[in-house]
Formats: C-alpha cells, sequence, structure tokens
C-alpha cells in the first residue's frame, strides 16, 4: 500500500454515548454499595438488637472502673487519626 500525506483521522467516538454508558455503570455501582450497606447495616442491627440485653448488665457491672480506660484510649485514637492525616496532607515521612 501506498502511503499518503494525510494523517490517519482518529477512531470515531461518540461522546454522549460514553458518557451514558459511564452513567449506567456508576448508577450500578452506587445501587450494589447501597446495598451492601444496607444489608450490612441490618446485620448488624439484627446482631446487637440481640446480644444487648445480656451485654447490658456486664457493662454496667464493669462501667466505673472502665471510663478512665475508654476516655485514655478515645483520645489516643483521635490523636492518631489526626497525626496521620496530617503526615499525609503535608507528605512527610516518618
Amino acid at each position: 500500500m501506498l502511503m499518503t500525506d494525510e494523517a490517519p483521522a482518529p477512531p470515531a467516538r461518540d461522546l454522549s454515548f460514553v458518557i451514558a454508558v459511564m452513567k449506567r455503570v456508576e448508577q450500578r455501582r452506587l445501587y450494589r454499595n447501597l446495598a451492601w450497606l444496607v444489608l450490612g447495616t441490618a446485620a448488624i442491627t439484627a446482631l446487637l438488637f440481640l446480644i444487648m440485653p445480656y451485654l447490658t448488665p456486664a457493662l454496667t457491672a464493669v462501667s466505673q472502673s472502665i471510663w478512665p480506660l475508654i476516655i485514655i484510649t478515645t483520645v489516643a485514637g483521635f490523636s492518631l487519626v489526626g497525626f496521620e492525616s496530617t503526615r499525609r496532607a503535608l507528605g512527610l515521612r516518618f
């Protein structure tokens, strides 16, 4: 075949079709993720509904002595999350 001086034309694309297909794919992913979230929330709710009548008396009995540990753990966790977020935002390496 002979070479021509003209540059080959780019492949034809229908941008509106591509956008419509991408929109349907994203909606499908959204619905699938939403279904998993609803199912997980329902399962955790049912589990807590079954467990809490037995767990509440035990938590009430130990709650007086465990509060300092809960507060210290919460402060340490929030501090760690804040430190890690700041480190990533500023691009620091440790």
